[in-house]
């Protein structure tokens, strides 16, 4: 086992780690507000093009064990990116208004105002 993998697997484990906080953050309060989806898939599109990276330094064998660290990743930004698609609207439970009203043309004004 090469030294450059140990610091790859390294990496990969700490980069990797905040994925699954992020998802159980994202299932608990059911709300994306302030996610960038366009980070998420950039992200994904780095993770994928770090196990090609790997299958192409194979040379047609079996890529290395560090390949499962990025496969891994991945799936868990692709899952972060179907949450943000499922709870991207704010959510629409009865007397919950997040949009503050604005004062209509039917409201009356006060007695002492007239």
């Amino acid at each position: 086992m090469e030294v450059a993998h140990i610091f790859e697997a390294v990496m990969l484990f700490c980069f990797g780690f905040s994925w699954p906080v992020a998802i159980r953050k994202t299932l608990r309060v059911r709300m994306v507000h302030g996610k960038s989806v366009g980070f998420l898939y950039l992200v994904v599109v780095g993770y994928l093009a770090g196990i090609v990276m790997k299958f192409l330094r194979a040379d047609g064998g079996l890529p290395d064990w560090v390949t499962l660290l990025y496969a891994t990743n991945a799936v868990m930004v692709s899952i972060e990116i179907v949450l943000y698609y499922r709870f991207r609207r704010a959510p629409t439970e009865p007397g919950l208004d997040l949009v503050p009203e604005s004062p209509g043309t039917d409201v009356e004004p006060p007695e002492h105002c007239r």
